[in-house]
């Protein structure tokens, strides 16, 4: 299954009722094309895209020039006879996860092979299917913490759900690692409750330490051990152990895992979700998708933007069903 990198690969030519593709490649070679061309979708009339409408799809090879190329060859890849056209105008063209889904959804024959799409900008665009069927809805699970409510991957969701970026094909599901809950379950006074990451003020009346300063100077002013529980990640954990051996700190360190990608770890062999997606700390630029217990997993940054949620959707269910992006 692949579709193109962009619409602007996609070229559209009205070939006359009742079309051949392969004469009309014939009639092509030779024929100069815009330099971003790779497909040629074939029509029999001019005008908006058409649900129903007899389509096929060419694939262009040329020799690369300066704006203009040479069409030297090309390949038909879907038959009139094989191909669905479908426009609607509640998907975004832009964004992957609509367009396959919407396709996939569509394939109502095994003999379908490539679908033919516009949507509410009125490109044209295409999935070319592979034989393997979906089933529909995919399901992704959302692993991130609180406080704050809402979550900031439910606040991203919402926004891109109102915007019309996720397909109604996809079912999103909840994985909560609740910090509040940590603190409570603190073990008893003489333990210091630390949260380097922001939570709610008012989840314990005794207020955990927040800020490593606090540490350096209570552990430096303690004649005993300073036991701190730990209400962070590996990260936070591995800057209390370089302070300890820098700066001789006589403290005791116990974690209680806040990690969103941990958390899908461990519920990963245990659940029938078909991919994750996790906030972290440790990532910085963009989105990772990676690999637990055989299913996808897009690991996003602390604070992603919409657009790099949007991409962390697209990602993640590229990796799900196989997707190629030519």
């Amino acid at each position: 299954m692949f579709i193109p990198n962009h619409c602007s690969e996609v070229s559209v030519i009205n070939a006359g009722k009742g079309f051949s593709p392969e004469k009309i490649l014939e009639k092509l070679i030779g024929k100069p094309t815009f330099y971003l061309t790779k497909y040629v979708v074939l029509r029999e009339r001019d005008g908006q895209l058409k649900s129903g409408e007899r389509a096929s799809l060419i694939q262009l090879r040329t020799d690369k020039d300066y704006l203009l190329n040479t069409i030297v060859g090309g390949e038909v890849l879907v038959q009139p006879d094989n191909c669905l056209t479908i426009a609607d105008p509640t998907i975004d063209e832009f964004v992957s996860n609509q367009v396959v889904l919407k396709a996939a959804s569509a394939r109502s024959k095994d003999d379908v092979e490539g679908v033919i799409l516009s949507g509410r900008n009125k490109n044209i665009t295409f999935v070319y299917l592979c034989e393997k069927k979906l089933e529909l809805p995919l399901k992704i699970l959302l692993v991130d913490t609180i406080p704050p409510k809402p979550s900031r991957l439910d606040t991203l969701t919402k926004a891109s759900k109102d915007a019309g970026l996720i397909s109604e094909h996809i079912n999103i599901e909840r994985l909560y690692v609740d910090t509040s809950t940590m603190v409570k379950e603190t073990r008893s006074e003489s333990v210091v409750t630390f949260t380097p990451c922001p939570a709610d003020e008012l989840i314990d009346i005794r207020h955990p330490i927040t800020s490593f300063e606090t540490i350096i100077y209570k552990a430096k002013n303690n004649k005993q051990p300073l036991n701190i529980d730990l209400i962070g990640c590996s990260l936070s954990r591995a800057v209390l152990k370089r302070l300890k051996k820098n700066m001789g700190l006589n403290i005791e360190i116990s974690l209680s895992d806040i990690c969103p990608l941990h958390a899908a770890r461990k519920i990963a062999p245990i659940t029938d979700v078909q991919g994750f997606i996790v906030r972290c700390c440790k990532a910085l630029n963009g989105s990772k998708t990676i690999n637990i217990d055989d299913k996808p997993l897009t690991v996003l940054p602390w604070t992603p933007s919409l657009g790099e949620f949007v991409k962390g959707i697209d990602d993640l269910i590229s990796q799900i069903i196989g997707l190629d992006v030519n």
